[in-house]
């Protein structure tokens, strides 16, 4: 079993602390190091048992072989290919920078990179066992061919004014860095669409002019499905508690639920095994809330009380690492996801205009 000793580039998302904490679940990880400029690096490498380091002496240290890169979001692509030129694997946060081209610029290095160098995008919402069970059955055809997706996302009520949500140089505010979570998932199962048509929203009842988009409404158009996103940035429940997706077939219907995660089943007739009508699973009625405490929600080092969906994206990236398994998290997908983010902000400007979405 290959070791794995992983440094940090930036600590400041509130993602950090939720991934060393999965890795080290991990047989044969190692969190070794983290490096950033804020004043906080002693804190956070203090509490979470890490030497705090300069980012060229993290990158030129021979025992660590990988990089998580959770800075903000326009030095996330810096970081990554400082790193993989390296010689060193990457993940790096979602939505794996601050515009479209920061992801073109990952997926050439990506290209580029030494052989057995693995490149991961921190989407772990895909990874929820409802969603990668409705993708199975879909894929097998169980609810028949799929007509019609409507699905949902939202960022908790206050986000919106956090700095997290406002970076200067990133192209887009609470659609971009929250949203991104649902439409991921949404090419993760269906993959790209060709167009969009959309309206992006800034209320002046719900904000002032330092924040940016409060809501979306999104048309995702496939040649023979129809698919709706809804985006609301200021829900007053739990983050992914009213993010939900429904998907309708020809022969049934599924419901996804993400926090806590859930899937209702409905099949016409008996079919693949599943009894004509309603199956239920929940994960839990009883989900542990989001952030650990309701001090630490809005900060800028916040400690996730619920990582269930850190657990499978972790030990994703170490097998691709490890044996080259398929990176469950590809920069190909996060670079569809831009474009498709970008294309919605133009269609804005052009007054929800259907607006190409420019594919690989």
């Amino acid at each position: 079993m290959e070791p794995i000793v992983v440094g940090l580039l930036g600590i400041t998302h509130p993602h950090a602390s939720a991934r060393v904490r999965a890795l080290r679940e991990i047989e044969g990880v190692e969190v070794l190091a983290a490096a950033d400029e804020d004043s906080r690096l002693k804190y956070f490498t203090d509490k979470y048992d890490m030497e705090p380091r300069d980012i060229d002496s993290l990158l030129q240290d021979e025992r660590i072989n990988a990089i998580m890169v959770h800075s903000k979001s326009k030095d996330m692509v810096p970081h990554a290919l400082r790193a993989l030129a390296a010689g060193k694997s990457v993940v790096v946060e979602k939505p794996g920078g601050g515009t479209v081209e920061d992801l073109e610029r990952l997926a050439e290095a990506e290209a580029k990179a030494a052989p057995g160098l693995v490149v991961q995008v921190g989407y772990n919402v895909r990874l929820a066992q409802s969603i990668a069970e409705a993708k199975k059955l879909i894929a097998d055809g169980v609810i028949g061919e799929v007509v019609s997706v409507s699905a949902r996302g939202a960022a908790l009520v206050g986000e919106h004014l956090t700095a997290h949500l406002n970076q200067p140089a990133d192209m887009g505010g609470a659609l971009w860095i929250i949203g991104c979570h649902m439409l991921d998932s949404l090419v993760h199962m269906f993959g790209a669409p060709d167009s969009v048509n959309a309206r992006v929203h800034k209320s002046g009842r719900l904000s002032d002019e330092k924040s940016r988009e409060d809501s979306a409404a999104v048309l995702l158009n496939y040649p023979d499905m129809s698919v709706t996103f809804s985006f609301d940035g200021h829900d007053h429940l739990e983050w992914f508690e009213s993010s939900r997706v429904s998907v309708y077939g020809t022969g049934g219907m599924l419901e996804i639920g993400i926090l806590p995660q859930k899937l209702r089943v409905y099949v016409d007739q008996d079919r693949a095994g599943w009894r004509a009508g309603w199956t239920e699973w929940t994960q839990s009625y009883f989900t542990p809330p989001f952030a650990r405490t309701e001090l630490n929600k809005f900060s800028e080092l916040p400690e996730l009380e619920n990582i269930s969906n850190f657990h499978p994206e972790m030990r994703g990236w170490v097998d691709s690492i490890r044996t080259g398994a398929p990176v469950v998290a590809p920069v190909a997908d996060a670079l569809a996801v831009a474009r498709i983010v970008e294309a919605c902000y133009r269609s804005e400007k052009e007054q929800g205009a259907s607006v190409e979405v420019e594919s690989a």
